[in-house]
């Protein structure tokens, strides 16, 4: 971890997501909503994304129509990136994004 402190690089990236979310056109049908730090995504067929932060592990944790996954803070990449497959955070949900709305999402 770098020095800045994982509460505030945690909720840097849910900023930048719903910053990225807000301003993509083609999701503005989505409902998704931030209470209490935890970011939840509903789709259409009745599937939800809900990313939150885990303060103990010090991850973020996302849970999805793909299944469950974790992500690390990388600060020589400044990046979150799964614990299992290095996959970046951004490229997930730009997958999960894509998938579930039929659309070419990129965040």
């Amino acid at each position: 971890m770098n020095d800045t402190p994982f509460p505030l690089l945690a909720d840097k990236a849910v900023e930048d997501i719903l910053e990225r979310l807000s301003g993509n056109e083609d999701l503005s049908d989505l409902d998704f909503d931030l209470v209490d730090g935890v970011l939840t995504l509903e789709f259409d067929d009745g599937s939800v994304l809900i990313l939150n932060r885990q303060e103990a592990a010090r991850q973020l944790w996302l849970a999805s129509p793909e299944g469950p996954a974790h992500f690390n803070y990388d600060p020589l990449k400044d990046a979150w990136l799964d614990d299992r497959t290095e996959e970046e955070l951004f490229a997930v949900l730009s997958r999960i994004l894509s998938k579930q709305t039929g659309l070419s999402v990129v965040l």
